[in-house]
């Protein structure tokens, strides 16, 4: 089973995937090499010292959570997806 350290990094590496292919519609191979050859070092991380690991997966989940790519963060497209309205501003119109 994989660490918790390497874990948050194929999820940040599979949010930030699925987000920009969500929204290009093409299929960026440099995503998930990436992702697996930061997970391979943060297998490594995690045997020499578990906790830098984990907060370092969870630093880098919160950034690919929030980061946004093409206008939107993988927080809002998921948002939008699911129909979320509690971040709009409301209009009002004043005569």
């Amino acid at each position: 089973m994989a660490a918790t350290g390497t874990s948050l990094i194929l999820v940040a590496g599979t949010l930030t995937f699925s987000n920009e292919w969500y929204q290009t519609k093409t299929f960026n191979w440099r995503v998930p090499i990436a992702t697996i050859l930061i997970a391979a070092g943060f297998e490594g991380l995690d045997k020499f010292d578990p906790r830098v690991a984990t907060g370092l997966g969870i630093m880098a989940l919160i950034v690919a959570a929030t980061t946004e790519f093409n206008g939107k963060s993988a927080v809002a497209t998921i948002g939008d997806l699911f129909g979320s309205t509690g971040t709009q501003k409301k209009r009002v119109t004043v005569v």
